[in-house]
């Protein structure tokens, strides 16, 4: 793998990466590599073995990479490897006891009461308000001066921020979005700290220069989306919308529907599991886009094609083929939520190694997707892997942007079809132009952010 800046005879292809050390590193180097950015504390083994044992560890942690054995954590033996605790660690602040964090029948009644909403068909039903939010993002890029530099990942975090308060929010005021919306921001800037105090299993108590501000972020979220649930179902659930959806769901088999903080907390979990990562991945989609020109024309000519001069509709979806391998090759480069865990419910053998009772089991996904025994020339940008016939050849864990098995991702459609709609009208409609200088360092923070954000240039195409 390599660090350094992509080489002048293909620029395009080869966008920056990340590199960890050569060996696994003691625990007085892991902590602060660790806090400053998770994937720098990844040796380079897991990127070419199966499943990597840091020898002081032996038995109580593992980097698992070959698709055999991550499936059989996540499917085939799931119930013996459950969610590890640093989600909880992590996200019970702000979500509680939802969807992303609980176990049993507490995930299994929410989980089946929240999936009809998230059907095919009822999806495609908001093809319309996601183009419109899409149009609102090229107005507002078009307000500006024709080749003007943006903070990308900031307008991609407003864009699907304005159509999550169109759908799943429908009802918040502007203001309580945009308190939301910085909240969260703010709240997962700080999670490695927790990250890594729950690897080496520091006590929750213990302090950290993160805790402060993720308290309170906590406190302004869960306070803001309690009051937005309390006050819509006692109004009716005026604003419709999946917001609405949910309050009145219930559970197909005993009939019981979420109270508001169950609701309330559900809902942050798809503000902050859900707009974070689609933000973060047309970010980098766009990145690659300015350096790749080539491929950036040839989303113009499919959305120009396939768009004509309207707004995208549910029936343009599935025609637009070339959009989608280049969001899944954005999302095999730089994955949107880049680390998963899972721990041991009881002492288990799991490729040949003995796992205690407790142990942690890393699923990297990030290297997963960048793995040297999985990919031919990893680091490249190449959306043909995405083509029908290659992407058969593919093993089912070998990508995976939303996870796999029973716990996969419950808005995985929601993404696709928002990140597929959004960047269609961005490609058809606007030009995004690399400084040819900047070249972000992928960074872990629960989702993949760009160290020191993303800076392109846009210019609005004439039609």
């Amino acid at each position: 793998m390599t660090d350094a800046a992509p080489t002048d005879d293909a620029p395009a292809l080869y966008p920056p990466t990340v590199r960890g050390p050569d060996a696994p590193l003691p625990l007085w180097r892991f902590l602060p590599t660790f806090v400053r950015n998770p994937l720098r504390a990844i040796p380079q083994s897991v990127y070419r073995e199966p499943m990597v044992v840091p020898a002081p560890l032996r038995g109580r942690m593992a980097w698992i990479t070959d698709p055999a054995l991550v499936e059989e954590v996540l499917l085939g033996n799931h119930e013996q490897f459950p969610k590890s605790p640093i989600e909880k660690r992590i996200f019970e602040a702000i979500i509680g006891d939802g969807i992303l964090t609980s176990e049993g029948a507490a995930w299994r009644w929410q989980r089946r009461t929240a999936a009809p909403i998230f059907r095919h068909g009822e999806l495609t039903s908001l093809v319309p308000a996601m183009a419109a939010a899409g149009e609102r993002m090229v107005a507002t890029w078009r307000q500006g001066r024709q080749g003007d530099v943006r903070e990308i990942s900031r307008d991609m975090t407003d864009a699907t921020f304005d159509l999550l308060q169109s759908t799943i929010f429908a009802g918040a005021t502007t203001d309580e979005a945009e308190v939301m919306k910085s909240a969260i921001g703010a709240y997962l800037e700080w999670t490695s700290w927790d990250i890594a105090y729950e690897i080496v299993k520091f006590p929750n108590w213990l302090w950290h220069p993160g805790r402060g501000p993720m308290r309170r972020s906590a406190k302004v979220l869960v306070d803001t989306m309690l009051g937005i649930v309390t006050r819509e179902r006692a109004k009716g659930w005026p604003g419709g919308g999946l917001l609405a959806q949910l309050g009145n769901a219930k559970d197909p088999e005993t009939a019981k529907p979420m109270s508001d903080p169950q609701l309330a907390h559900n809902l942050l979990t798809f503000a902050a599991a859900g707009h974070e990562t689609t933000a973060k991945a047309l970010s980098w989609a766009l990145y690659l886009l300015a350096r790749s020109p080539e491929w950036q024309q040839r989303l113009h000519e499919e959305a120009t094609r396939v768009l004509g001069s309207g707004r995208v509709a549910r029936e343009h979806v599935d025609a637009l083929v070339l959009t989608r391998q280049v969001i899944k090759e954005a999302m095999r480069l730089y994955p949107p939520a880049p680390v998963m865990g899972r721990m041991a419910r009881g002492d288990v053998m799991l490729g040949g190694q003995k796992f205690a009772a407790g142990a942690m089991l890393v699923i990297p996904i990030f290297v997963i997707h960048r793995h040297r025994k999985l990919w031919e020339d990893p680091d490249r940008f190449d959306p043909t892997r995405f083509e029908t016939a290659r992407e058969a050849l593919h093993a089912r864990t070998q990508f995976m942007p939303f996870g796999f098995g029973p716990r996969t991702c419950i808005g995985m459609s929601f993404a696709m079809i928002e990140a597929i709609v959004l960047l269609a009208t961005f490609m058809r409609d606007a030009r995004v132009v690399w400084d040819g200088v900047h070249a972000p360092e992928p960074v872990s923070r629960v989702t993949l952010r760009a160290k020191g954000g993303m800076p392109l240039a846009v210019e609005i195409i004439a039609r």
